[in-house]
């Protein structure tokens, strides 16, 4: 939890902005600033100069570009709109996104909704995005119910499952 999937993502190289919701966004900027001191950016610091890094030079160090950052984001596609802007990505969005644990009724209801419409705007902004959700497989966690509405939104090229446990 709390980001592990991202922080790697980092450690292999990538730039990632970590989300979660405003209240609970304090223990993730922690890990971020106690894992990652030399990359780290904080979620305060907004103005144009910590916007997003883009290469504009492709002899430049592209590791001296590589930053992590904690933001926060309730699901919507308003919020999600708000952070591409806050971050410079209006245009551009991500290229890859990954939820992991996001997913399990008994816990979080059917806010996977909110997450569906989430996605479908991360993917509106850049068709080419690639998202990966990862869950672990519970009694009655709505996961099916969730890959079956994500295979209907109107910017989802299609859905695959890669791994299913063998029942």
């Amino acid at each position: 939890g709390l980001g592990v999937p991202g922080m790697i993502y980092h450690m292999l190289g990538g730039s990632v902005v970590l989300t979660d919701q405003a209240n609970i966004l304090s223990q993730l900027e922690k890990n971020v600033v106690a894992n990652f001191p030399e990359t780290a950016l904080s979620s305060d610091g907004l103005g144009p100069e910590n916007r997003w890094p883009i290469a504009t030079n492709p002899d430049s160090d592209a590791k001296k570009n590589q930053i992590i950052r904690a933001m926060p984001l309730s699901w919507s596609r308003d919020d999600t709109s708000n952070l591409l802007r806050t971050l410079g990505l209006s245009e551009t969005g991500f290229d890859i996104v990954i939820n992991c644990d996001c997913v399990y009724e008994p816990l979080y209801g059917k806010s996977w909704r909110m997450l569906l419409e989430t996605i479908d705007e991360l993917l509106r902004v850049n068709p080419k995005c690639k998202v990966v959700t990862s869950v672990e497989r519970r009694q009655a966690d709505g996961i099916d119910k969730f890959l079956a509405e994500m295979n209907r939104l109107k910017n989802v090229g299609g859905v695959e499952k890669v791994m299913a446990d063998e029942e």
